[in-house]
């Protein structure tokens, strides 16, 4: 909440403001004549919308809100604190109980009583520097990432995916309740642990050394943020206002008509009001979510979706707000702050910085370019210098570091695909987003190729060079990686190099006779004959370096090579 200064020459001291969320109860209603507090007096698991009949012993306290002061118009606030974890809901001109649109909790689903929540934790990540800018993004689901489906769970695997290699997991389902996409910015899906479990997973996970995204979405609001039309203009106005000739003009419900069900499948909801009468506040909205999960949660970085669908022709886009709000809190916490936007073309402005007229994000996960990439390495033509050419284009193109590309999902590519595809992806410069390997040769593989990347200097030239048939050579720094798309084996001659190529890491697919594994381990020879063990075993254990013919390697059909010259 922020002081707005109209036709004033000189603007008074600055008023003390008031945290929103925070334990005293404030809400932004420009349009009620009166605002209530209301707490349940008992069975807080029924909906705010469900008043009790008078005088029946669950009705509700009902306390009434004063408006803050002309320092910030249109706040309404109570002079009492509520306890952290009481439930609450607000009344707008004596309606029904609403949420709080700033809600910190939500444990009785989209519609029910908001809960307050005490930010406060013992954090001892004090000397975290923040994550690898163009280290490798694991994509987490965290209801079908363990069991459990809690952040608990999944902060019990941390040192499974600090092996892996990954620098950041992003949380895509932080702000769900029951499957349905939650209208609170503010809210952590009580399913997965609430709040306070996702300050316990970012703790750990900077212990490990791990960064923590979420994943947020500013161009539409929630099918069931309807209600968020009572208190303000939230929510653009439709594209058409025609109505049905008799047909009555909305209204606010009455005070004694139960909640509307949220249906667990809804269509898409409405634009977030940007740049309308009263966006100035909808911006610090927005604003303060991210501030809060920068500040109250320390992460890392925010993915926004569509960024190119924000529909903001106001002075300052909402993008830049959010991009100077993530500076001010790499000040504040000594380390850096990142948003990534999830967009279909790369737009250049949007990575230019806010002070040079930008929209300030650090990098783009660009969707388009991601399609174009999977569909050609899936359509791979063996001696096509078109298929190379555009292949090529991809891989060298400018400002790779700043763009994020990911994996297709694993069910609809096979596990020598995959491994194909991953070859290339952490070959090129670009940010790499993974999915959680579905096996143990695609998480070794994986594992391999993180380490031999990190390895690599930032500003190495990548070169793209095109081998015999349908092989195909990624040259970065010392690191070449050599991946044959066609089905026949073949021989690719080497780059040039005044040390030696050796083989760091090979995938060879079970139905290929593979090479002797030169491991540093040893294994039982009866569990080598076994196809369905050996080429998991080859893959798991850790390779020592093998020499090679300095001019060229071979390569098995629809397989992989890496190499370094050390």
């Amino acid at each position: 909440m922020t002081s707005r200064y109209r036709n004033v020459a000189k603007p008074p001291d600055d008023a003390p403001m008031i945290p929103v969320p925070g334990p005293r109860p404030v809400v932004w209603a420009p349009r009620a004549r009166t605002v209530e507090v209301v707490l349940p007096r008992s069975a807080p698991h029924e909906s705010p919308g469900t008043d009790a009949a008078p005088g029946a012993a669950t009705e509700p306290e009902r306390r009434p809100l004063r408006l803050v002061g002309m320092h910030v118009p249109n706040w309404w606030g109570a002079d009492d604190e509520l306890a952290p974890g009481t439930d609450y809901g607000f009344s707008i001109d004596g309606g029904p109980p609403l949420p709080d649109p700033r809600s910190p909790r939500q444990p009785h689903g989209l519609l029910g009583w908001s809960r307050s929540f005490d930010p406060a934790f013992e954090w001892t990540d004090e000397g975290w520097q923040g994550p690898d800018a163009r280290g490798a993004v694991l994509d987490v689901d965290v209801t079908t990432f363990t069991p459990e489906g809690t952040l608990d769970a999944a902060a019990a695997r941390l040192d499974a995916l600090s092996a892996l290699g990954v620098a950041v997991v992003e949380l895509r389902t932080i702000g769900s309740v029951a499957g349905v996409l939650c209208p609170h910015l503010y809210t952590v899906c009580e399913e997965i642990g609430g709040p306070r479990a996702l300050q316990r997973f970012v703790d750990a996970a900077h212990a490990h050394g791990i960064g923590v995204a979420l994943g947020v979405a500013y161009h539409r609001a929630a099918p069931g943020a309807a209600f968020l039309e009572a208190y303000a203009p939230y929510l653009a106005p439709l594209r058409t206002r025609r109505r049905t000739p008799g047909s009555p003009l909305p209204s606010l419900p009455l005070r004694d008509e139960p909640a509307v069900e949220v249906p667990a499948e809804l269509p898409s909801g409405r634009r977030i009001n940007l740049d309308r009468a009263g966006s100035r506040e909808v911006h610090d909205w927005v604003v303060d979510s991210a501030a809060r999960w920068f500040d109250d949660f320390h992460v890392d970085a925010l993915r926004i979706a569509r960024v190119q669908d924000l529909a903001d022709a106001s002075p300052v886009h909402l993008l830049v707000e959010v991009a100077r709000t993530a500076d001010a809190a790499s000040l504040a916490h000594g380390r850096p702050v990142r948003l990534v936007g999830e967009c279909e073309t790369a737009e250049p402005r949007l990575l230019v910085p806010a002070e040079q007229g930008g929209r300030g994000l650090g990098t783009l996960w660009v969707r388009g370019l991601e399609r174009s990439f999977h569909a050609l390495v899936a359509g791979a033509r063996e001696g096509d210098a078109t298929w190379f050419n555009a292949l090529s284009r991809i891989l060298t193109m400018p400002d790779a570091a700043q763009i994020m590309l990911g994996l297709e999902s694993t069910e609809r590519v096979d596990e020598d695909g995959q491994a194909i595809v991953t070859a290339l992806l952490l070959a090129s410069a670009f940010v790499p987003r993974l999915e959680v390997p579905a096996t143990e040769r695609l998480r070794a593989w994986t594992s391999t190729l993180l380490r031999l990347r990190r390895a690599v200097r930032d500003d190495a030239v990548l070169i793209v060079r095109r081998g015999p048939g349908g092989v195909v050579l990624v040259q970065r720094g010392n690191v070449v990686t050599v991946v044959n798309v066609g089905p026949h084996p073949r021989t690719a001659l080497l780059p040039s190099s005044r040390r030696a190529w050796s083989v760091a890491a090979r995938w060879s697919s079970p139905h290929e006779p593979a090479d002797p594994p030169r491991t540093a381990g040893t294994a039982d020879a009866a569990a080598r004959s076994r196809p369905d063990h050996a080429s998991a075993l080859h893959d798991l254990e850790p390779f020592v370096p093998a020499p090679v013919d300095e001019s060229s390697v071979r390569v098995a059909g629809r397989s992989a090579v890496v190499l370094t010259s050390r």
